[in-house]
C-alpha cells in the first residue's frame, strides 16, 4: 500500500504548487514544496521494493460476468524498477532546476509532478486493462502540457500526429483483448495468446516510435530540460513496461526476423541522429527511440531482463545527460561514470543488456552492436560539450545540483547490479559483447573525427532514407489533399444545388458499381 501513498504524495504536492503558485510565493518556498513531496514518494517506492510482489486492487467492477477484470496494480521484480527510476527522474528535475531559478516557471513543476504520477500508475499496471486506462490518461495529460507550450500551428500539428499514432497504440492493445475473447481467453500478462502477443508488441512498438520508426514526430519542440525530459521519458516507460510483461512464443522465424529487421534500422539511424545532434537535448527523441530498439529486441528474443535493462539504462542514464547542463571539471566524471553504467561491460549495471546477444546468434543482430556504439560515443560526445559554470550561483545550489544527478548515478548502479546475472551463468557472448561495442565505438570515434564538421553528401542522403521522414510528409499531404476534397464537397453540397449534387453523385456511384457486378 505504500506505493499508492507515493503517488498520492505526488498529486497531494502538484496541489500544493498549484496553492504557492496561485499565492504568489517566492521561488525557494515553492522550491521546498516540490523536493519534500517528491523526496517523499521516492523513499516510500524505495521501501515498497523491500517487499516483493505486491498486488493492490483500485476498484471492483461489477458485474464480473461483463468485466472479468477490474483494474489493479502490480509492484514486481519488473514493474517496480521502472516505478523507482520515474520517481528517481522527477527528484533530479527539481533537484537540478535550481540553477534555472530566474526563469523557472512553477507551471512545469506541477506538470512533470502530476505527469508522474500518471506515469507510475502506468508502470504499475498489473493488467492490459490498468495499462490501457494509464496509457489513455497520459496521452490526453501530455496534450494538453504540449499544446499549452506551443503556439505555432506546425508543431501542433505535429503533437496531433504524435497523439494519433500513441492512440493507435492503444487500439492495438484492445485488438489483442479481442483475439484473446475469441479463443476463449481473458488477457492477463500471464495469460498471452500467440495472436495477442503479437499485436502487444507492435502496440508497444508504435508507442516508443521504433515500430514504425517516427523519431520525426516530437523532434525539435521547444521544451524545458526539466519538463522535457520527463515529458518525454514517461510515455517510453510506459511503453517499456509492456516489453518487459511479453514473451514471444511459437511465432514464425520470418515475423520475428522481419520485426528484427525494423528495430535494427531504427535503433542504427537513432544512433546516427544522436551522434550527429548538435546537442543532447536537440537529440533527446533518437536516444530514447535508440535504447527502446535495443529494449524491443531483446523482448523479441525473449530476454525480459536484457528488455529491463536496456530500459532502465535508457531512462536513467538519458536523463543524467538530459540534465546535466552544469559542466565543470569537478562534476563532469559524473556523466562519464554513467557512460560506464550503460556500456554493457561485465560487472556494470547494463550486463544484462549483452544478454540479448546471448541466444542463437544471426546477422541482424550486428546492426545493434553498432547502434549501441554509436549511442555511446554520442554519450561521450555530448558529455564533454561546453555549458554553464557554477561561479555566480549560491553556495547552497552547489550542493543541490549534484544531489539531483546524484540521484540518477546512484539509482542507476543499485537497479543495475541488483539484476546483473550471476557470472557462470553468462555465455561467452555476454562477456564480450561490451568490449566488441567498445572496439566498434573507438572506429566510430576515429572516422568521425575525419568529417565532423563536413559530413559527406552520402551520409545525408542515408539520413533522409532512413529517417522515413519522406514517408510522413506524403502520408500527410495525403491527408490535406483529401481534407481540401472533403471541404469542396461539403460546400457544393450545403449550397443552393447541394440535391442535385448529391443526386450526381449517387448515379455516379450506382453506375459504377453496377459496372464492377
Amino acid at each position: 500500500m505504500l506505493i499508492l501513498f507515493a503517488i498520492l504524495i505526488l498529486l497531494i504536492t502538484s496541489v500544493g504548487l498549484l496553492v504557492g503558485r496561485l499565492m504568489k510565493l517566492r521561488f525557494a518556498m515553492q522550491w521546498l514544496i516540490a523536493a519534500i513531496g517528491t523526496l517523499g514518494s521516492w523513499s516510500l517506492v524505495v521501501v515498497t521494493g523491500l517487499e516483493l510482489p505486491q498486488t493492490i486492487p483500485l476498484i471492483t467492477w461489477q458485474p464480473e460476468n461483463l468485466f472479468r477484470t477490474s483494474p489493479i496494480l502490480l509492484a514486481d521484480q519488473i514493474s517496480w524498477p521502472y516505478a523507482l527510476a520515474l520517481v528517481t527522474l522527477v527528484l533530479a528535475a527539481i533537484l537540478t532546476d535550481t540553477v534555472n531559478a530566474p526563469t523557472v516557471d512553477v507551471k512545469s513543476w506541477i506538470s512533470i509532478v502530476v505527469f508522474t504520477a500518471f506515469g507510475v500508475l502506468a508502470v504499475l499496471a498489473g493488467n492490459p486493462l490498468t495499462l490501457l486506462l494509464a496509457w489513455m490518461a497520459i496521452d490526453l495529460l501530455e496534450l494538453l502540457i504540449l499544446l499549452s507550450q506551443l503556439n505555432q500551428s506546425r508543431l501542433r500539428e505535429r503533437v496531433i500526429f504524435a497523439f494519433s499514432a500513441r492512440a493507435l497504440s492503444s487500439i492495438l492493445v484492445i485488438l489483442a483483448a479481442m483475439l484473446s475473447a475469441t479463443g476463449g481467453q481473458t488477457l492477463t500478462f500471464t495469460n498471452i495468446s500467440n495472436e495477442a502477443n503479437v499485436a502487444l508488441l507492435l502496440a508497444a512498438g508504435l508507442r516508443l516510435g521504433v515500430l514504425p520508426l517516427h523519431i520525426p514526430l516530437l523532434k525539435h519542440l521547444p521544451l524545458e530540460r526539466g519538463l522535457g525530459t520527463v515529458s518525454r521519458s514517461l510515455p517510453a516507460a510506459a511503453g517499456l513496461i509492456l516489453l518487459a510483461r511479453i514473451t514471444i512464443i511459437q511465432q514464425p522465424d520470418y515475423l520475428l526476423l522481419t520485426i528484427l529487421g525494423f528495430a535494427a534500422l531504427a535503433a542504427v539511424y537513432s544512433g546516427i541522429t544522436w551522434l550527429l545532434a548538435k546537442d543532447e537535448i536537440d537529440g533527446r527523441p533518437a536516444w530514447i527511440v535508440g535504447m527502446a530498439s535495443l529494449s524491443l529486441a531483446a523482448a523479441v528474443q525473449g530476454q525480459t531482463m536484457a528488455s529491463l535493462s536496456w530500459g532502465l539504462s535508457g531512462l536513467l542514464g538519458g536523463g543524467l545527460l538530459f540534465l546535466f547542463s552544469i559542466r565543470t571539471r569537478f562534476l563532469i566524471w559524473i556523466p562519464l561514470v554513467g557512460l560506464m553504467g550503460i556500456s554493457a561491460l561485465p560487472y556494470t549495471p547494463n550486463w544484462n543488456g549483452a544478454q540479448l546477444y546471448a541466444g542463437t546468434f544471426h546477422v541482424l543482430l550486428i546492426p545493434f552492436l553498432v547502434a549501441h556504439a554509436l549511442l555511446l560515443v554520442g554519450f561521450a560526445r555530448h558529455s564533454l560539450r561546453p555549458g554553464i559554470k557554477l561561479e555566480g550561483f549560491e553556495r547552497w545550489i552547489w550542493f543541490i545540483y549534484p544531489l539531483g544527478l546524484m540521484f540518477l548515478l546512484g539509482t542507476l548502479f543499485s537497479l543495475g547490479l541488483s539484476i546483473s546475472p550471476p557470472p557462470e551463468s553468462v555465455p561467452l557472448q555476454g562477456w564480450l559483447a561490451g568490449v566488441v561495442v567498445l572496439v566498434i565505438g573507438g572506429l566510430i570515434f576515429v572516422w568521425g573525427n575525419r568529417w565532423k564538421e563536413n559530413p559527406p553528401d552520402w551520409t545525408k542522403v542515408i539520413n533522409s532514407i532512413l529517417s522515413l521522414q519522406w514517408l510522413y510528409q506524403a502520408i500527410w499531404a495525403g491527408y490535406r489533399y483529401l481534407s481540401r476534397i472533403l471541404g469542396i464537397l461539403t460546400q457544393l453540397l450545403e449550397g443552393e444545388g447541394g440535391v442535385l449534387w448529391a443526386i450526381l453523385l449517387l448515379g455516379l456511384l450506382f453506375s459504377i458499381i453496377s459496372r464492377l457486378s
